[in-house]
């Protein structure tokens, strides 16, 4: 068992829910959206059963009895020798790679912004910020591009303009409720880090008031 929480605000808003609940099994921090990006996530929280050999079997929104009843047919299954054979993109070479590849093409967009994402998680803020800058400009429709942006200017705390960035996403990918949810925890973190831990009745009024299901 893995918890990966999907929170930009990083392991310091995330720990404290961590020792409170007594979580017993490990909790890494996604505060890149690595995760969620990769797998294309417009909500969560979701579930992922990945057998022995990194094969996905299952994908549900939570621990329904439903979901709990296909892993236990899964886990009857005899073990599998079987290996996945995967194909790479932009988003699993190495930096090096992600630089070699945006300087080859510096029109592609989506070669800037995986090499964005790739200097953001290395630390080089300046260097992220003008490739997520290059990847919004030739991908203005992309939310991705746009939330990259915001996160880079995140780190570099610059809260309210990041927050312009994160909205200008959501506004791209009004369906995102990833995007969403970093937004509402950024402006109302009494609402997801308080006393009381996630307030999601408070969610659902957003929801309704945004004309979303």
């Amino acid at each position: 068992m893995l918890s990966i929480a999907v929170d930009v605000q990083g392991p310091e808003v995330v720990a404290p829910l961590v020792k409170k609940h007594k979580v017993a099994f490990p909790v890494v921090v996604d505060s890149a959206d690595a995760f969620g990006a990769a797998f294309g996530l417009k909500a969560i929280p979701i579930s992922f059963l990945v057998d022995e050999v990194g094969i996905i079997r299952l994908r549900g929104g939570g621990p329904s009895p439903d979901f709990l009843e296909q892993v236990e047919q899964i886990l009857k299954e005899p073990r599998s020798n079987v290996r996945a054979a995967t194909q790479q993109g932009a988003a699993a070479l190495s930096l090096d790679a992600r630089r070699e590849l945006a300087a080859r093409h510096p029109e592609d967009g989506a070669a800037r912004l995986a090499l964005a994402q790739a200097l953001e998680q290395s630390g080089d803020l300046a260097a992220a910020l003008t490739e997520s800058r290059a990847a919004a400009r030739l991908r203005p429709t992309d939310a991705m591009a746009a939330f990259t942006q915001g996160l880079v200017l995140l780190r570099q705390g610059q809260r309210n303009v990041a927050l312009t960035q994160f909205k200008r996403a959501r506004d791209l990918d009004r369906g995102n409720w990833r995007i969403r949810k970093q937004i509402w925890a950024l402006e109302h973190p009494d609402k997801f880090y308080g006393a009381q831990g996630i307030d999601w009745d408070w969610q659902k009024e957003q929801s309704a008031r945004d004309g979303l299901k």
